[in-house]
């Protein structure tokens, strides 16, 4: 199953530009508050499709879909779910379920769910269904290898209206 999640996520996005601003080794820069190298962290970023980055840099850059701009989160999300998906049973590779807390819309937050719904400003709906799939996937996990009750959550409370 995961399988067809993977495809699902490889087909909505196929094709989403690059970021010019807030890249990967950017947003994980301002995660450690470091605003005045853009250009330099800028560097270390992969240039192309995004389903060839390499493992390293998500591994690496783990906080950050937090600080990605709406341009940024459309490109490195899906990159985020698709490692994700491929080594979530892998303790040593997944150390947080960053991929998956980065779908919470924080409903009923006001501050944090206006950031979220900027975040997700430019997703399609091909897109969003992609991510309910993930997210629908993942509360249906029984391994313990994963927060199945936090996905079940955030299902039933926005993602399943987009399945």
């Amino acid at each position: 199953m995961s399988d067809e999640v993977i495809q699902s996520i490889q087909a909505a996005f196929h094709g989403v530009p690059q970021p010019a601003k807030i890249t990967l080794h950017v947003a994980e820069a301002h995660d450690n508050y470091d605003y005045g190298h853009d250009a330099d962290h800028r560097k270390k970023d992969y240039r192309g499709p995004w389903q060839e980055i390499p493992d390293e840099h998500i591994e690496n850059c783990q906080c950050a879909l937090s600080y990605l701009d709406p341009e940024g989160f459309r490109f490195y999300l899906p990159a985020f779910m698709v490692w994700y998906l491929k080594n979530y049973k892998n303790s040593r590779k997944v150390k947080l379920d960053n991929a998956l807390y980065a779908l919470d819309t924080y409903s009923g937050e006001p501050r944090l769910e206006g950031h979220k719904k900027e975040q997700f400003s430019l997703f399609s709906p091909e897109q969003l269904a992609a991510c309910a799939a993930f997210v629908a996937f993942l509360a249906d996990d029984r391994s313990g290898m994963t927060d199945e009750d936090f996905a079940e959550r955030i299902y039933f409370n926005f993602w399943h209206k987009y399945l």
